[in-house]
């Protein structure tokens, strides 16, 4: 059985920088973009987050309001991304749940990197919405089952 450092020390060896957890957590910054791994010991899982804007455009789009809607269903399904705002502080982060009892430690770098790559993305969309540039037409948001403009189809385990 994985175990949260086995995870950390294979994404330590991934980027080649020494990574470990203090308190159950390793925080990192990938291209300016605070990440964080908490280890969460009563249900032996790692929970990989990241801030992605510090709130929401003033006048968010139709599209982005789907979008963000659509991804809360990463909450229901292990190692897909969801989102979350802080309703005290109005800071919106992406997340991503990983059973330790499922997760080999050669994987868990690949699907940080995905994580990355999803958050970024996500941190993007936003700022181009707040600059007022829509990713998707005000008239157009994602059909059911069509994929957001920030896939949450980045991440797999």
């Amino acid at each position: 059985m994985t175990t949260a450092q086995d995870a950390i020390s294979a994404l330590a060896a991934h980027v080649g920088i020494p990574l470990g957890m203090r308190d159950g957590s390793c925080e990192l910054l990938v291209g300016g973009q605070p990440f964080s791994i908490r280890h969460d010991e009563a249900r032996d899982r790692l929970v990989v987050s990241a801030l992605v804007a510090d709130d929401l455009p003033s006048a968010p789009s139709r599209a982005l309001v789907c979008d963000l809607l659509n991804l809360g269903f990463g909450m229901m399904e292990d190692g897909l991304p969801a989102v979350a705002r802080d309703p005290e502080t109005g800071f919106l982060a992406a997340f991503a749940i990983f059973p330790l009892a499922t997760l080999s430690p050669a994987e868990f770098p690949d699907a940080f990197d995905k994580f990355v790559a999803f958050a970024t993305a996500l941190a993007d969309r936003l700022d181009a919405e707040r600059a007022g540039m829509s990713v998707t037409p005000e008239d157009e948001p994602p059909a059911d089952g069509e994929t957001p403009a920030f896939s949450p189809g980045l991440i797999s385990v």
